[in-house]
């Protein structure tokens, strides 16, 4: 009981907590049998090469933290799947996705088994997404500091939790389209965690972690380092721990392989320059590089930190304790100002919990709502169904034939524009007054209330 946020454990508070613990826990378990994506069957066919042949996918060299993971749960589980190499989707369908894919997915749910499958499948990013809340929840709720919590502190780590439980974005991404984008969510929230327990270093390797199961948390390198650290020295020993996982990574791509895969390979990749770098004809799309409007800001924001911990304006360097304020904001950015594709939502909802939690922003939940739906509808029109091939697999075939498999519209093109561009103006409206909140408060005082 220890290991649960106080919310949880406290029987003075705990009693909504526990009946929304057990709302989103009921609606997960009815979810983990239903939703899985040709994405997640690739996933473990590269992860099956490493668990049960002890090779690599070297086309593919990217997220190797969660390759082995997967391979790992394979070696746990396989006695209860069958056959491996009757599950798994090779990556050939690739080159022809709106063809190949619906044939690979009928070819799955159409095993008697798979509903079984498709659960032991999503079981790791369902522990990770719970984990994740969990740790969410410890930061709602903030240190013990021997005090009777407010009501306004229960209300607003009750409203947290809620939007946890609930959230559209993390339930699409780990039990709908079936990615495991809760790795690397639980290894940002637990880094951020880690640093408020005065466990700085800690935090780094937590962090470094989370960058060999997916890149991105790269970006928040320099924040942590630049907030956590006092003096250049210091930042940089804190960001070379916190690259060490990653590089480690490359290294052993590079020896069983020949190649050190993402970082090679990063100019090649349509991802690489879109992610990176937003034109102005926003949509979901991973298309030709446009302004690098991201860069730009990090480089900013990493400008701005650098110089309150030299002194070059401000009052002094950041508070520790506003770390969690600049890991917002970096999301909220990059949220504003890349294309990405529909599951990466979840990357930003621990922003939002945070935003419920400890922020005086207004209508968060529902901009948040907003995004979400622009993001939606943004993908749907230009690729259809084809997002969800899989989704309500666990149904029958009734249910999979509900979505067209193609876009909805012959030319959906301006429709999706416009939903895109919702959603990000939706993300400014967020990002706009928190900075300023933000940029507004004396940088020597402590935590909120």
């Amino acid at each position: 009981m220890r290991l649960l946020p106080v919310p949880l454990r406290d029987e003075a508070v705990r009693a909504p907590f526990l009946r929304w613990a057990v709302a989103g826990g009921l609606l997960r378990l009815l979810l983990l049998p239903v939703g899985i994506t040709s994405d997640t069957l690739a996933v473990y066919w590269r992860a099956h090469l490493i668990a049960f042949h002890g090779e690599v996918y070297a086309d593919y060299l990217v997220n190797m933290g969660s390759h082995v993971v997967h391979a790992g749960w394979l070696r746990v589980v396989q006695p209860l799947l069958g056959p491996a190499d009757e599950l798994w989707t090779h990556p050939w369908w690739w080159a022809d996705s709106f063809g190949l894919i619906p044939e690979h997915m009928a070819a799955f749910l159409g095993r008697p088994d798979a509903w079984r499958a498709i659960a032991l499948l999503k079981l790791p990013y369902v522990l990770a997404e719970i984990a994740a809340g969990l740790v969410l929840l410890s930061l709602a709720w903030g240190r013990q500091d021997g005090r009777l919590p407010t009501p306004a502190r229960i209300a607003r780590a009750r409203r947290t939790w809620i939007l946890w439980m609930l959230s559209p974005a993390a339930l699409y991404a780990t039990l709908l389209f079936a990615r495991y984008e809760a790795f690397p969510v639980l290894a940002v929230v637990a880094a951020l965690l880690l640093a408020e327990r005065d466990r700085p270093w800690s935090a780094a390797i937590v962090l470094g972690i989370g960058i060999t199961l997916r890149t991105y948390p790269i970006v928040l390198v320099p924040v942590f380092a630049l907030v956590l650290q006092r003096g250049l020295p210091r930042q940089v020993a804190w960001m070379a721990v916190g690259i060490a996982p990653f590089a480690l990574s490359m290294a052993l791509n590079r020896l069983v392989a020949g190649t050190y895969g993402e970082i090679a390979a990063v100019g090649d990749y349509t991802y690489g320059s879109s992610w990176l770098a937003w034109s102005f004809a926003p949509g979901p799309g991973r298309g030709e590089a446009g302004i690098p409007l991201f860069p730009a800001a990090l480089v900013v924001l990493g400008v701005y930190l650098l110089g309150r911990d030299r002194g070059w304006w401000g009052a002094g360097p950041v508070a520790r304790d506003d770390l969690w304020r600049w890991v917002v904001v970096t999301h909220l950015v990059m949220f504003a100002t890349t294309s990405f594709s529909a599951h990466y939502l979840m990357w930003i909802t621990p922003a939002i919990a945070l935003l419920v939690a400890r922020s005086d922003v207004r209508a968060v939940v529902p901009l948040h709502l907003v995004q979400v739906a622009g993001v939606f509808v943004a993908a749907f029109l230009l690729w259809g169904g084809i997002l969800f091939t899989g989704t309500l697999g666990g149904l029958g075939p009734t249910a999979q034939r509900l979505l067209p498999l193609g876009p909805p519209l012959a030319d959906g093109q301006l429709l999706a524009d416009i939903a895109w561009t919702t959603g990000v103006l939706a993300v400014l409206a967020l990002a706009l007054p928190f900075i300023a909140e933000t940029l507004r408060r004396d940088p020597r005082t402590g935590p909120l209330p």
